[in-house]
């Protein structure tokens, strides 16, 4: 008997030792916009505080339309154009990334009304 329960916990170390050696996936935790190209904007507006404040802030967002969105549970959503933190950009590894930034900030910010490709 006490053979029976070392072999079971030598069988289940070893399964266990095995299991702790396949690779992990890994899964994105932010939702956002999916690539390569990007059209974004730098622009100014109010942002609602959760206690209904209203706050001049500076943010990016969607110029037009991204090509997608991920997760894609999240499909049929909008990218506004400004929003406080930006969008993230989801892209592959490895693959060219063209992001188009158009500065829609006031002139007080420094602001020279030209759009630059990053």
């Amino acid at each position: 008997m006490k053979k029976a329960i070392s072999k079971t916990r030598l069988l289940l170390a070893a399964m266990v030792g095995m299991a702790l050696l396949l690779p992990a996936t890994a899964h994105a935790a932010a939702p956002g916009i999916t690539g390569p190209a990007f059209n974004l904007t730098a622009q100014s507006a109010y942002i609602t505080q959760p206690d209904g404040a209203m706050v001049y802030s500076w943010g990016y967002g969607c110029r037009i339309a991204p090509s997608g969105f991920a997760p894609t549970a999240i499909s049929g959503t909008a990218c506004p154009t400004m929003q406080v933190p930006g969008p993230t950009l989801i892209v592959t590894e490895g693959q060219t990334v063209t992001v188009t930034l158009t500065n829609g900030l006031p002139t007080a910010a420094g602001n020279n009304r030209f759009c630059s490709r990053l």
